[in-house]
C-alpha cells in the first residue's frame, strides 16, 4: 500500500541547508510532465519500467535505478510497463546544488545504484519518523536528507559500471571506520591500513569513487557530529564541541562549520535551540 508524507515547512525551515518537502513509498507512478521543472527529486525503482525524457535525451529507468532530477529542469516520465513502484524524495535547500556538482553531477538523468536496498531503506526510514514524537522533525529530517546525499554520492552513478560499484562496496569498510572513529585523529596511514592499500593509492580510490578528497568526507562527517552536539548540549561551550567532534583547533572547526553551513556555530545554536 502506497504512503506519502507532507512535512509542515516553515520560513524557518527553509533556511536550513537541506529539507525535505515530500515524500512517499509503493507509489504507482503516474505519467508527469513537468516542462518547467519542480524542485530537486530523487525517484528510485521498485518494480517494472518507465522512461524519463530530459535535457534532450531519453533514459530507461528500471529495478536498480533511480532518477535524479535537478530544480528547475524540464523532464517528462512515465511508465512502459503495466505498473511502475516507485520510492521518491522531493527536497531542497541552499546547500544541495554546491553538494551535488562538487560530486561531479551536474544535470538530471539516472542513477544506477550499487546498492538500491541502502536507499530503499534511508526513504522509508524518513516516512517512519512522521510517527515520532520528536519536536524538531525538520531538523532531523534536514540531517536525514545530507546522509542521503552523501550515499547517492558514494553510491550511485550516472553510468552502469560495474568497476565504480565495486569500489563503492570494497570502500564500506574504511566508510564505517571513519563513522567509527570520526572523534580520533585520523591518518592516512591508519585508513589506508584498513584498506589494505597505499596511503596514496587510498586517495587516488576514493576521488574517483565519491568525487571529493577524503578528508573533505572527514570534515562532512564531523560537522554532522557537531550540529547534533551543538543542539543535544545548548549551554556546552563550542570548544569543546569541537574536540567531542574530531577537530583539534576551535578556530579552524568555526572555519569549516561556517563553510558548510554559511552559519557560525554559534548562529547554528541559536537559530535551531
Amino acid at each position: 500500500m502506497h504512503k506519502r508524507l507532507f512535512p509542515v515547512l516553515t520560513e524557518k525551515d527553509k533556511q536550513l541547508p537541506f529539507y525535505l518537502v515530500d515524500a512517499g513509498v509503493h507509489w504507482n507512478q503516474e505519467h508527469i510532465n513537468n516542462p518547467d521543472g519542480y524542485l530537486y527529486q530523487w525517484i528510485q525503482c521498485v518494480e517494472g519500467e518507465g522512461e524519463l525524457l530530459t535535457g534532450g535525451r531519453t533514459f530507461r529507468v528500471k529495478e536498480g535505478t533511480a532518477m535524479l532530477l535537478f530544480k528547475g529542469a524540464a523532464h517528462e516520465y512515465y511508465a512502459v510497463t503495466s505498473s511502475w513502484v516507485v520510492n521518491w524524495l522531493v527536497f531542497d535547500g541552499h546547500q544541495v546544488e554546491a553538494l551535488l556538482k562538487q560530486a561531479g553531477l551536474q544535470a538530471s538523468g539516472v542513477m544506477y545504484t550499487s546498492r538500491p536496498e541502502l536507499f530503499l531503506a534511508k526513504i522509508q526510514g524518513m516516512m517512519d519518523l512522521q510517527q515520532s514524537d520528536y519536536a524538531l522533525k525538520n531538523l532531523q529530517w534536514s540531517a536525514h536528507m545530507y546522509t542521503f546525499l552523501t550515499d547517492v554520492i558514494q553510491f550511485a552513478s550516472t553510468t552502469p559500471d560495474a568497476s565504480a560499484s565495486s569500489l563503492n562496496l570494497r570502500l564500506k569498510p574504511l566508510l564505517d571506520y571513519i563513522d567509527r572513529n570520526s572523534h580520533k585523529p585520523l591518518t592516512l596511514e591508519a585508513m589506508a591500513g584498513v584498506m589494505g592499500i597505499t596511503p596514496q593509492h587510498l586517495c587516488t580510490v576514493f576521488k574517483k569513487t565519491t568525487h571529493i578528497r577524503i578528508f573533505q568526507y572527514i570534515h562532512s562527517v564531523r560537522i554532522k557530529k557537531s550540529k547534533e552536539l551543538l543542539l543535544q548540549h545548548p549551554l556546552m561551550p563550542v570548544k569543546e564541541i569541537a574536540f567531542l567532534a574530531g577537530f583539534e583547533d576551535a578556530n579552524y572547526f568555526s572555519t569549516v562549520f561556517k563553510k558548510h553551513e554559511q552559519l557560525t556555530p554559534i548562529q547554528y545554536r541559536k537559530l535551531y535551540c
